[in-house]
């Protein structure tokens, strides 16, 4: 472990960035409004894909929201609220993830969590298949309801591999970490102090600007499956089909990573130690923090 603290001391040969530099991102979801969220499908011309969203008052001191029938997968869009992050960060956020009555949300690919992508330049005027970029962690659940998971899922030009394993439902710490080429996702059940390692992203990424925030999407079992047109989803919102799914966000917190690693590509591609598959977790972790 003192050698990879060594390791990452050494290569942040930059000046220090100040630790409390993106707290103004933070949120405790306790003032009744939502203030300095940009909304993704205002931003670039996409249809409301939002069911209901209120703060504070569904669930006080939270931010509520659902979606309707949606998803975040290859070049569909669903529900995003995010601030702009330059440079490495370290976000969290307690969430919860349930259906209108029960602790765990009706349906099947019903998640809600956190995501970071890539800007590009499509909107709903010029938009362009194959250009989505992104990495998230959410909770909710997957393929087979009933069974509540966190899904880490990643995209590069639109094409998504992800990630399904058990997690407990209810109130739960999810947490996302970039320094440099590495993004790091993690959670914690309501209680427990030990971060969770639950995947580990390695892109090289020249724009060090990303879209950093909240996402929920949700499927509908009236809808029976079929050929995917994304441009055709994506102008569609579906108001009649059922959907039982509700996130809703405690806090969500923003600050600088501990680790630092020089931001050029070279120290990135051949020195940057948390990018190693095999580096074990609990020095991973140790090198991230509590």
């Amino acid at each position: 472990m003192r050698a990879l603290i060594a390791s990452l001391s050494l290569l942040a040969a930059t000046p220090a960035l100040a630790q409390d530099e993106l707290t103004s991102l933070s949120d405790e979801f306790d003032s009744g409004v939502l203030t300095g969220w940009v909304r993704f499908d205002q931003a670039f011309g996409w249809p409301d894909k939002i069911k209901a969203l209120d703060v504070g008052e569904t669930t006080p001191g939270a931010l509520h929201i659902e979606p309707h029938h949606s998803a975040w997968v290859r070049d569909l869009n669903a529900p995003f609220l995010f601030r702009e992050v330059n440079g490495d960060f370290d976000v969290r956020a307690r969430v919860r993830v349930r259906s209108q009555e029960g602790d765990i949300p009706g349906g099947t690919w019903s998640l809600g969590g956190l995501m970071a992508r890539v800007p590009n330049r499509s909107t709903a005027e010029r938009w362009a298949p194959r250009s989505e970029n992104w990495h998230f962690i959410t909770t909710g659940v997957g393929q087979v309801a009933g069974e509540p998971m966190t899904e880490t899922k990643s995209t590069f030009n639109s094409y998504s591999s992800l990630r399904l394993r058990p997690f407990p439902t209810g109130w739960v710490e999810l947490r996302l970490v970039r320094v440099g080429m590495v993004l790091i996702a993690l959670a914690r059940p309501e209680g427990e102090t030990r971060w969770q390692v639950r995947d580990r992203f390695y892109r090289m990424e020249n724009n060090p600007v990303m879209q950093v925030g909240l996402i929920a999407y949700t499927t509908s079992d009236d809808v029976p499956p079929g050929p995917e047109n994304p441009e055709a989803i994506n102008r569609t919102v579906d108001r009649e089909s059922r959907v039982d799914m509700v996130l809703e966000v405690d806090w969500i917190r923003f600050a600088r990573p501990l680790p630092r690693v020089r931001p050029d590509w070279y120290a990135q591609v051949s020195a940057n130690p948390l990018a190693d598959p095999n580096l074990p977790e609990a020095e991973l972790l140790e090198a991230l923090g509590s």
